[in-house]
């Protein structure tokens, strides 16, 4: 059976995210808080217990000098008399031949021996501090806890000793010169006073308390902080999201409301508000067409119906099946161009990796063609193209329907003249579809790519046209990734294609 314990980090994580965005929050600040807190406070503990240790330091070197100058002093009067200074004091007093006997280097004579005298070097007011372990006292110690000097009693060495066992302690050490004129032997001598961390321990370790209690509540605080913080933060969030909750609702211009301030909620806001309005105007758009798309199906299908009816009333008269082809014929080409809209406004675009496509071919294909599939059209048709062959990358289909529906709206429009051109330029092949007819006003350069659009309305209901053929070609060109306009010519109608080569 598998162990369930590896399981747990994720069971963690997984509980971890489903908590909400403030809570998270709250926990990660709050955390934070206690970890910063904690090192705040464990500085300023160890921060004042070494200001204290400074101090005692101080303190104990300017006792060391002090010690010194009384022993330099008691020497030239009195020499048994130092001996009461070095068993009063933690005192090492180091002198030509060696330690002076006292109860310090009697009870840790292994830490006292490690005091070294000062250097030849030193000169009066010289200073040093020499960190020093006392162990156990020493069994004489021990054994002989007290003594008399000068008749007089003294404190037992092994309750002095006890105040320093098992400590490690800085020896603040200073050096005093013995005149010859002295009973006590001439030279250098070396006094060491040990400096007790008791006091820096005590002063530092009276913060724990209150540093104990104040670092959770800091924690606390900030956690609390960073929950409200962050609610007030989500609030735009919030309202953004009351407000989409009613886009479906009836009345259109739903849009969320926009924050003051310029950080990512505002520029969330916006971009929501951005992505309504192209869903808004991809609703209308959707909305028109389907009532355009309903209106033209409607003439057809009204007009089929009309003739069938005359075939049937007046079975004598020949015209009618004629007629009712010719209708059929126009709804078949409407809902063709419905049916391609409604392809290239769901594909999403072809891949990179697309057939080449020959569009010198195509089109010299489609100017062959032209005059059976427009009868009537009487225009001369003229193919310019250089003489290697031009190849785009693309559907062969698509750029055949939009080449098509490129021609055919030339030569309704002709009055005797249909050129088509084929160029390259770096990275581009261009084609373009130019008719000696009626010019095209420059406001209706881009309303005529919309769908069901007509310049005029008559004549293109008459000549069998639906209004589709231009948005169909410039949805095919934008499809391969190309263009399609409206240029402007000196006569006639010029329209430019343009695709990647």
């Amino acid at each position: 059976m598998p162990d369930p314990v590896p399981r747990m980090p994720g069971r963690m994580l997984q509980w971890w995210t489903r908590l909400p965005t403030r809570a998270r929050t709250a926990c990660a600040a709050g955390a934070a808080a206690l970890i910063l807190a904690g090192a705040g406070a464990w500085w300023l503990h160890h921060d004042v217990y070494a200001t204290q240790m400074t101090a005692a330091r101080g303190r104990a070197w300017t006792q060391a000098r002090a010690v010194a100058a009384e022993v330099a002093r008691i020497q030239t009067r009195d020499r048994e008399a130092t001996s009461d200074i070095i068993d009063v004091w933690p005192v090492v007093i180091i002198g030509p031949s060696g330690p002076f006997a006292s109860w310090l280097p009697e009870a840790f004579p292994d830490a006292a021996g490690t005091l070294p005298a000062a250097p030849a070097s030193a000169r009066p007011g010289w200073g040093t501090f020499v960190p020093v372990h006392f162990g156990t006292p020493a069994a004489s110690c021990r054994d002989n806890p007290s003594r008399t000097t000068s008749g007089q009693p003294v404190i037992d060495c092994l309750s002095k000793a006890s105040a320093l066992a098992g400590q490690t302690l800085d020896m603040a050490g200073t050096v005093v010169e013995i005149p010859s004129s002295s009973p006590a032997p001439a030279g250098r001598y070396t006094v060491y006073v040990a400096v007790t961390r008791t006091e820096a321990a005590q002063t530092a370790d009276a913060l724990i308390p209150a540093l104990a209690g104040a670092v959770p509540l800091a924690a606390l605080i900030v956690a609390l902080s960073a929950w409200v913080a962050t609610a007030r933060a989500l609030r735009p969030v919030e309202a953004i999201r009351t407000r989409l909750a009613t886009v479906d609702q009836p009345g259109a211009g739903t849009r969320v409301p926009v924050p003051a301030a310029e950080d990512e909620i505002t520029r969330l806001a916006r971009t929501t508000n951005d992505t309504l309005d192209v869903l808004d105007a991809h609703a209308d758009r959707q909305r028109r067409f389907i009532a355009d798309a309903a209106h033209e199906l409607r003439s057809p299908v009204t007009g089929l119906r009309a003739t069938l009816e005359v075939a049937l009333a007046h079975p004598q008269r020949p015209g009618a099946l004629a007629n009712a082809l010719q209708a059929t014929t126009r709804l078949q080409h409407l809902v063709d161009d419905l049916l391609t809209l409604a392809r290239l406004d769901n594909t999403a675009a072809p891949p990179t990796t697309r057939t080449r496509i020959d569009l010198t071919d195509l089109a010299q294909e489609l100017l062959l063609e032209l005059p059976h599939t427009q009868p009537g059209a009487t225009a001369h048709l003229t193919l310019e193209a250089p003489d290697d062959p031009l190849t785009v990358p693309g559907d062969r289909d698509q750029l055949r329907r939009l080449l098509r529906n490129l021609l055919d709206n030339a030569a309704r429009h002709a009055s005797t003249q249909v050129t088509v051109t084929l160029d390259s330029e770096p990275g581009w092949v261009e084609c373009t579809v130019r008719n000696d007819g009626e010019p095209i006003p420059e406001a209706d350069r881009e309303r005529i790519f919309e769908r069901f659009t007509r310049l005029d309305e008559a004549r293109t209901r008459d000549t069998g046209g639906s209004g589709l053929g231009l948005a169909i070609a410039r949805d095919i060109a934008r499809h391969h990734g190309g263009t399609l306009t409206a240029t402007p010519t000196s006569r006639g109608a010029a329209f430019l294609l343009r695709l990647p080569g």
